[in-house]
């Protein structure tokens, strides 16, 4: 995984590579000073054939250690989880990214295959910022 960012932003790389294992978790995260405000994006990804219940745990840690009232938040990543459909892994993920006000923000279909649609690419915001997030059509989908 990684993150590309503008040559002009200052930014600090966090190191997470003690939280990857192939499949499970793969991980990287920066931390952005923009004027006054701290953001950290974390690009995470789970396997469909990941274990889900290491993937919750990693995660927690990461948020645990990285995770502070002053700092803003952005995961995002593909963690093979159906957004469009309740089931019991949202419901554990939601409530561990909710523990540390994080907030699903994708709604809409962004994966197709064959004849169904899914939502299995995420991004999770502090709650306390307003966002809106669009489909961009490209013609892939």
């Amino acid at each position: 995984m990684c993150i590309y960012i503008r040559e002009d932003i200052e930014f600090f790389c966090i190191s997470l590579a003690k939280y990857c294992k192939e499949k499970d978790t793969e991980v990287c995260a920066v931390k952005l000073n923009i004027t006054s405000v701290q953001i950290i994006i974390l690009a995470i990804y789970m396997s469909p054939s990941g274990n889900f219940t290491n993937f919750l745990k990693k995660l927690d840690s990461i948020l645990n250690t990285w995770f502070s009232n002053e700092t803003e938040f952005i995961k995002c990543g593909g963690i093979n989880i159906n957004y469009l459909e309740n089931c019991k892994k949202r419901q554990q993920l939601n409530a561990l990214l909710q523990t540390y006000n994080l907030l699903g923000t994708v709604s809409f279909p962004t994966h197709k295959a064959n004849a169904s649609t899914t939502a299995i690419g995420n991004i999770f915001i502090t709650r306390t910022k307003n966002y809106t997030i669009n489909p961009h059509i490209n013609g892939l989908f």
